[in-house]
């Protein structure tokens, strides 16, 4: 499964923050605040948790979408991803 975290963070430092404990926990950016990895649902519990650690939940927002492979292979992207294809190696594109 693959896990699809998309927030939405009022604080410059804490959202760098944020994305930086996203990125330790091996999820990739694919946009400046959209990040996708794969994952279970230990994983997915980790994110929110991180999220409640770390965000103020009045002004800021983290969505986590668990994606099935299915899914994820059908996605499409148009225009210039955040990050290169060879970066990740785990893009569809149409």
């Amino acid at each position: 499964m693959k896990l699809l975290v998309v927030y939405d963070i009022s604080d410059n430092a804490t959202r760098e923050d944020f994305a930086r404990k996203l990125q330790r926990i091996g999820l990739v950016r694919i946009q400046k605040s959209c990040f996708v990895g794969y994952g279970d649902l230990n994983k997915l519990k980790q994110v929110l948790r991180l999220a409640e650690k770390s965000l103020n939940a009045k002004r800021d927002v983290v969505h986590v979408f668990p994606l099935d492979e299915y899914s994820y292979r059908n996605s499409r992207c148009f225009g210039s991803p955040y990050t290169s294809f060879e970066e990740s190696g785990d893009y569809v594109i149409t």
